[in-house]
């Protein structure tokens, strides 16, 4: 009869024991799920993990593919291509493709989603000043990227030559080579500021909106 007591006692120990761990798993998986940027990897320094955001967000990107021909993708050609601008309550599109006559600041714009879209990444790294490089590295690579949907809308041109721009594109079918901070066919705003440089206008930075 003791013998049963002690053998009771034993399976009633073990299984509050493993209560108690499935319990504390629980509680431990909930307080990681609640903070992934636990598992970003940060080499060292206190730069974004993702490309602009302040941590690296998971999304489903599209398989690469860099013999991609846009031009030849009739669902992409369907989409609005043409860069938009906004101007206080009214917003028009460029469809003459005269982007120099709009000024070089659209221009720059225009040679910038060009590269883009079609993975011209030497031009690409050419239309950065020195002191951007001073914070980020050249482009090594990246897919043609189905850029639609651009809006431009200038908040600030300085007496230095100058310009702060807000920006915001999708890309369809987003591959995550050349924006991994957003899925596919979502808009996120950016802040580009352009400086003159060598005589002419480049990107001198480009940064997200911060929360907080």
């Amino acid at each position: 009869m003791a013998e049963m007591k002690t053998s009771k006692a034993k399976r009633k120990k073990r299984m509050l024991t493993a209560i108690g761990i499935l319990t504390l798993l629980g509680i431990l998986s909930a307080v990681l799920l609640s903070h992934p940027e636990w598992f970003v990897y940060k080499s060292g320094s206190d730069k974004p993990t993702s490309m602009y955001s302040d941590n690296l967000v998971s999304h489903l990107f599209y398989p690469s593919d860099y013999e991609l021909d846009v031009d030849a993708n009739e669902d992409y050609q369907a989409m609005d291509r043409y860069i938009h601008i906004r101007r206080g309550g009214e917003e028009f599109a460029i469809t003459d493709e005269n982007y120099a006559g709009w000024g070089e600041d659209i221009d720059l714009f225009h040679r910038y989603f060009t590269a883009a879209i079609y993975a011209d990444v030497e031009t690409y790294n050419s239309l950065f000043t020195e002191n951007y490089y001073k914070t980020e590295d050249p482009r090594e690579f990246f897919a043609p990227q189905m850029i639609y949907g651009i809006t431009l809308e200038k908040l600030a041109e300085n007496d230095d030559g100058t310009y702060v721009y807000d920006v915001t594109y999708a890309i369809y079918r987003n591959d995550g080579t050349f924006r991994n901070d957003i899925g596919s066919d979502a808009y996120k705003t950016l802040i580009f500021t352009l400086a003159p440089e060598g005589g002419e206008l480049k990107i001198d930075a480009i940064d997200y909106y911060r929360q907080g």
